[in-house]
């Protein structure tokens, strides 16, 4: 736009400077067609005066006839005899006559036309003929005429100039008019460029008005369209930004278009080794397909997946953690596996068992009997390792089994140490229980809180020699009670406790400790379920403590108050 005002300028300029060179013009034709018509006036008025005098001419009347009636306009006439002698004369010819050389005159008169002898006399316009009986001469000076003339000119020239500037001042405001509905659309135009929505209510002239309507419109319709991007814009943002993904992209220069916060976060930052790694990948794959690429990110996985953009305009890599899928997927494994294990071991004893008994190696009812008692050991490890997969199972489908209700403590304890004081009976263990007169009533389930601290008793004189101790306390801490379960047994190493909870783990790896692998696995998802965690120690030879807090019914009350 501001080369459309400069363009208009630039025109109204060249018009201006158009019409004064016309003016100009005008004038020096003016001054030309006037200055001829001047001396064609002043020929007629001499050829008039000498069309007189050859009339007069032998008139007897002559002299005193062409004075002064032959002196308008200060025209003068002298008459001339047949041997060239004047003698008539207008008044003016008086200052002329000295200074004609009347032979050299009458020889250049003939009778045919009248001749101008302007070479005689420059500043006189002077004509002469041969008439019967003599010469006729008229003149008129050219001083009077230069000088209408020069007055002429002086009119014209004032006149010319108002003319001019009334032209340049119809010019300006004709400038004024043009330029400024231009100025007001180019500012329009301009504020649309930088995104501002204009309304241009202003008169226009009739001309620019649809121009104008026309800027309105593309003016709204260009506000919308920018606000509809600036929201999609905005909520890609916010969609990406709020992805556990990391999504980076890249244009066909390499340049980075799109990153959210999850790849500094995933790659350690922009200025890390695997940034750099997968920057250089994604730029490879906006020319070929690239496979996936696995980092080992200290103890996280991330896997970044390739896609060049459409019409090879560059390339998005997606990242993820995958850290807990690959342990899931060990830990599927590892089930498979452990289930495996633990189900092969029992089914070879009882195949080699029976096919004793079928092939008759067994003859004396006393080792008959003895291989009964093996078997039947081994059924029942069997069922307790399908009774503790469909209890965990069963954990982890069944939200009905974990409602809340007041559970006593003191009475959960003794009977838990009342159930488990046969079991510490037989192992040779003592099993004592440490609680104080009074404990506030907890919000639990008591089944489920009866069926861990089974769980870990049992465990605690699993692995507690003869004449070991078990210890069950419970006190209150805060809004919580603290249950524990202590053994003075064999205790776990550092790999062996990290491992405590997993399925199927167990301290011993040779089995002499006879179990599922099981019970602390459920016992954990118990505790989950029930909004606890169950906290472990344990050094090797010194035994082993397990504990968990279970809040107090007063503190759950409140919450719900």
């Amino acid at each position: 736009m501001h080369n459309l005002r400069q363009y208009t300028r630039n025109m109204l300029a060249i018009l201006l400077v158009y019409m004064l060179v016309l003016i100009a013009a005008l004038f020096a034709v003016s001054s030309a067609l006037a200055r001829d018509a001047t001396r064609r006036l002043a020929r007629e008025e001499v050829s008039h005066a000498l069309d007189t005098g050859l009339r007069l001419l032998g008139s007897p009347e002559a002299e005193t006839a062409v004075n002064p009636a032959l002196n308008p306009g200060e025209v003068f006439v002298i008459l001339l005899d047949g041997e060239g002698v004047p003698f008539a004369m207008t008044e003016a010819a008086g200052d002329y006559l000295g200074r004609l050389s009347l032979p050299e005159l009458t020889a250049a008169l003939g009778p045919d036309a009248p001749t101008e002898l302007t070479a005689l006399l420059p500043e006189v316009l002077l004509m002469g003929r041969q008439g019967e009986g003599g010469f006729a001469l008229a003149g008129k000076a050219l001083a009077s005429s230069n000088l209408a003339m020069g007055g002429f000119r002086s009119l014209l020239l004032q006149y010319t100039l108002i003319a001019a500037v009334l032209m340049a001042v119809a010019l300006v405001l004709l400038s004024w008019r043009i330029n400024q509905p231009v100025d007001m659309l180019a500012s329009a135009v301009q504020r649309i460029s930088e995104g501002e929505q204009v309304q241009i209510i202003e008169k226009l002239p009739v001309e620019l008005r649809p121009l104008g309507r026309g800027l309105n419109t593309l003016s709204h319709r260009l506000s919308r369209t920018l606000g509809e991007l600036t929201y999609e814009r905005d909520t890609l943002s916010q969609v990406l930004e709020s992805l556990d993904e990391g999504v980076l992209a890249i244009d066909r220069q390499g340049d980075v278009l799109r990153e959210n916060q999850a790849v500094a976060r995933l790659l350690e930052g922009q200025g890390s080794a695997y940034y750099a790694r997968v920057l250089a990948c994604l730029r490879d794959a906006a020319d070929s397909p690239r496979e996936p690429l696995t980092l080992q990110i200290g103890e996280r996985t991330v896997l970044a997946v390739f896609r060049p953009l459409a019409a090879r305009a560059g390339a998005l890599a997606v990242l993820r953690d995958v850290t807990e899928h690959e342990r899931l997927e060990r830990t599927r494994r590892d089930y498979v596996a452990n289930i495996t294990h633990e189900l092969r071991t029992p089914l070879s004893t009882l195949r080699g068992i029976t096919e004793g008994l079928r092939d008759g190696l067994v003859t004396e009812e006393k080792e008959r009997q003895r291989y009964y008692e093996l078997m039947l050991s081994e059924v029942k490890r069997l069922s307790r390792l399908v009774s503790d997969l469909l209890e965990l199972s069963s954990l982890q489908s069944s939200p009905a089994a974990f409602a809340l209700e007041t559970v006593d403590p003191l009475e959960t304890l003794y009977e838990a140490h009342d159930r488990a004081q046969t079991l510490a009976r037989e192992k040779g263990v003592a099993l004592t229980l440490r609680v104080p007169e009074a404990l506030p009533p907890v919000c639990t389930n008591e089944d489920r809180l009866q069926q861990v601290l089974t769980i870990l008793l049992d465990n605690a004189i699993k692995f507690t020699p003869a004449g070991g101790e078990v210890t069950l306390s419970a006190e209150q801490e805060a809004r919580h009670v603290r249950f524990s379960v202590r053994d003075t047994g064999i205790g776990m190493d550092a790999y062996t406790l990290e491992h405590a909870f997993d399925r199927f783990h167990q301290a011993d790896p040779s089995h002499g400790a006879k179990g599922s692998g099981l019970g602390l696995a459920i016992a954990r998802e118990v505790m989950q379920r029930l909004g606890s965690r169950i906290v472990a120690h344990s050094e090797p030879g010194k035994g082993s403590e397990f504990s968990f807090l279970i809040r107090i019914q007063a503190d759950e009350t409140q919450q719900e108050a």
